[in-house]
């Protein structure tokens, strides 16, 4: 769907006929820069839309209020803490900063968060609330509050500071009895504590290890690639690296008051939002790393308050980018007097030698900017324009970097500033990574958590994660690896860290493929070469393509068989077909697809469950099984709907519970084909499954041990699988995996 950003340029670009002003080839960003800054009122035309922005968040604290109430509301009659927690959290985003509406927000979040165990979000809570806006009357509770979170962390420093703040108050506001016994239980409790026996650092990565060496090679036709000196074994680490910038992705459902919850420093998902205080929408799992990023986020506040990242897409990264990595090149740039002349080679050297770091690596990666089409390249030239035009007039940016020891002017600075977003624009749209991860669905959207604590009730899992993209970021080291549409790589994400494994054994001097998104499984060679030329302009010459495998996808998920003539053959079947039926390619004899209009009213119907509403949902499935037969995907798209419609009532009857499970065999086994063993879709895929084993085993009353071999055999598969989704998303599925099913290595498989 266009963004307000597309129609504006577009109308821009017609108005002031922007195209003319564009160079015939493309020679150099700045080049490109230079021109469009001069067109005739254009840039007051982009100054004059970044102001007139409306803002995203309410004014005033009325909107924050109303959803701390109806927080407490749903707290004191009982209903659900985790909807009470997800009001709290809205209040805290709609909260203005300094308000008395915030710190109450963070003071009822942290009495739940406690509740629930989670003693260091609530101590941040606590801590937000005594420094903003909350009445002076009711601050000890708070730091009574605090106290309690600090010794169930058995944090000495936390608690020693909470005393000393307790013991200042008490100065002034003299101590209850009850008070005083607990003030002394927790200096006691300090004493006891051992200094040395906290350690508030946190590795994602503990074990270090040997990496293989790699080698970046040149050739003719294929520019720079990757060979690998030694061999790498099967499921052999490749290559880790962090990324170097990466910004949250913005889709459909994002919205104005709650954005997603991960972390823009760390890149932690599903966390305990701690938003920015200023514009409410950029988030942080702590007000620690709110504060590391502070450096960086004063620069997009006011693009948050306009909800501009969410209208531009890729370029937000761009701009990221750019700000993340502008320190390395400051003082270089003091030294130089203009744009030209502060477009220094060094930063396109190669690595070794290069003194700009990681950011001289990103600035080296291929943009296709001479390729582009041109209503391309001016589009992306009109958002980095724009960019550099919202860095002027928006922050304090250029008023900073331009000091009185600085030789560039800012009129300089601004086309530097600007080229550089464009080079980073285009950079990303041929070098990006999609991170991907599990998302967890807000109370709200499904009551999937126990009431006291984050864990999942049975049965909840399919409804709780979803496979989802959660930030785009960019790897320069690995990035330097090509496509191929049958990668022997794999990717695994722990937050912003990337780790590369091999999916086959990989000859020494053998070239490592990576994936750019069209694979050989999931798309024709016709599409793949489409996708590939408009967005990345080359064309794939991999072992899959010059094979000519175009029917390959369509044979192996589109593959059919007629009931009349019962031949096979292949066909992509699209909504038409589902409803009016179509002929056999083979006899030509109509077929009718009738079982599909039966199931689609049985999965939309509101009819309550019954064992007979079931078996004619089982009749309408056997026809449908005749028809798409193996890995068709229609039928993994129909096998959908019936777990999201009868998966509830699992528990009411054996017959619903053993029809489900073999279902979900088939099901699992389709994504298992379609996307290998260690993929997010597959351990979603697998969900259905494992919710179905939760529920037998509380119908049971006992562990559910697993004889099925089928079963067995997923269940391992499917843990190995979960060494790609980031050690919190595991613990947790593990946690209700080992609560309800007994552990596959126990089992015989």
């Amino acid at each position: 769907m266009e963004s307000a950003w597309d129609s504006f340029a577009v109308e821009l670009i017609e108005k002031h006929q922007v195209i003319k002003y564009l160079p015939r080839q493309f020679n150099n960003e700045i080049d490109v820069i230079k021109r469009l800054a001069a067109v005739p009122d254009l840039c007051e035309s982009f100054r004059s839309w970044l102001l007139a922005l409306p803002n995203v968040r309410p004014d005033g604290s009325a909107k924050s209020n109303q959803f701390r109430e109806r927080g407490n509301d749903i707290f004191k009659s009982k209903q659900n803490n985790h909807l009470a927690l997800e009001a709290y959290s809205k209040a805290i985003f709609a909260a203005p900063k300094g308000s008395e509406a915030l710190a109450l927000g963070h003071a009822n979040r942290a009495v739940l968060l406690n509740r629930f165990g989670r003693y260091q979000e609530a101590f941040d809570d606590c801590h937000l609330a005594l420094a903003g806006g909350y009445p002076e009357a009711s601050r000890l509770k708070i730091f009574f509050r605090q106290a309690e979170c600090a010794q169930k962390l058995r944090d000495p420093q936390m608690l020693r500071a909470v005393i000393r703040d307790i013991e200042e108050v008490s100065v002034t506001r003299p101590l209850s009895g009850a008070e005083k016994v607990k003030l002394s239980q927790w200096q006691e409790a300090l004493e006891s504590m051992d200094p040395s026996s906290f350690d508030g650092s946190e590795s994602l990565f503990k074990k270090s290890d040997d990496l293989p060496t790699l080698k970046e090679k040149i050739g003719t036709i294929t520019g720079r690639y990757v060979v690998t000196v030694g061999e790498i074994k099967d499921n052999g680490i490749i290559a880790r690296e962090s990324a170097v910038s990466f910004v949250p992705v913005y889709d459909s459902l994002s919205r104005s008051t709650l954005p997603s919850f991960d972390c823009q420093k760390c890149a932690k998902v599903n966390v305990i939002p701690f938003p920015c205080a200023t514009c409410g929408r950029a988030c942080y799992c702590s007000s620690k790393c709110r504060q590391q990023h502070e450096a960086l986020h004063r620069f997009e506040c006011f693009g948050y308050r306009k909800h501009l990242w969410h209208l531009i897409g890729i370029a937000h990264l761009g701009i990221r980018s750019f700000l993340d990595g502008f320190g390395t090149i400051l003082c270089e740039i003091r030294t130089r007097r203009n744009s030209a002349e502060a477009w220094f080679q060094e930063l396109a050297r190669e690595c070794e030698g290069n003194r700009f770091a990681e950011y001289g690596r990103v600035f080296r990666l291929v943009t296709n900017f001479d390729q582009m089409k041109r209503d391309d390249l001016l589009h992306y030239s009109m958002a980095a324009l724009m960019l550099a035009i919202y860095l002027r007039e928006c922050t304090a940016f250029f008023p900073e970097r331009c000091s009185p020891f600085t030789s560039m002017k800012q009129s300089e600075l601004f086309v530097l500033s600007g080229s550089l977003i464009l080079r980073h624009i285009g950079q990303l749209v041929c070098n990006g990574h999609a991170i991907s991860e599990l998302r967890a669905a807000l109370p709200s959207a499904g009551d999937c958590l126990e009431e006291e604590g984050f864990h999942l009730k049975p049965g909840m899992l399919h409804r709780y994660f979803t496979s989802s993209r959660v930030f785009t970021g960019i790897f320069p080291r690995i990035s330097m690896f090509n496509h191929s549409c049958d990668p022997n790589i794999r990717n695994s994400f722990e937050g912003s860290r990337l780790t590369v494994y091999a999916t086959r054994p990989i000859d020494a001097g053998e070239e490592i493929f990576n994936c750019y998104g069209p694979n050989y499984k999931l798309m024709r060679s016709c599409d793949r070469y489409t996708h590939l030329r408009q967005q990345y302009c080359f064309v794939c010459n991999c072992s899959r393509c010059t094979a000519g495998d175009d029917d390959f996808y369509r044979e192996v998920y589109h593959r059919l068989a007629c009931p009349g003539c019962g031949k096979c053959f292949v066909m992509e079947l699209v909504p038409e077909h589902l409803t009016g039926g179509f002929s056999c390619q083979v006899c030509g004899n109509k077929i009718s697809c009738s079982w599909n209009a039966t199931i689609v009213g049985i999965v939309e119907s509101d009819e309550p469950y019954s064992k007979s509403l079931l078996q004619q949902c089982l009749s309408a499935y056997e026809e449908c099984a005749r028809l798409l037969i193996g890995n068709n995907q229609t039928k993994l798209d129909i096998l959908h709907g019936i777990f999201d419609r009868f998966l509830p009532f699992a528990g009411l009857d054996e017959f619903c519970l053993d029809s489900l499970k073999k279902l979900a065999i088939e099901f699992v086994s389709i994504r298992r084909h379609q996307f290998g063993r260690i993929s997010l879709e597959y351990i979603v895929g697998c969900f259905f499954l494992i919710d179905l084993l939760a529920i037998e085993h509380c119908s049971s009353g006992g562990f559910t041990v697993v004889k099925d071999r089928a079963i067995c055999q997923m269940m391992t598969d499917f843990r190995e699988a979960l060494s790609i989704v980031g050690i919190e998303n595991r613990t947790f599925i593990l946690r209700y995996l080992e609560k309800y099913v007994k552990p596959s290595s126990e089992v015989n498989v």
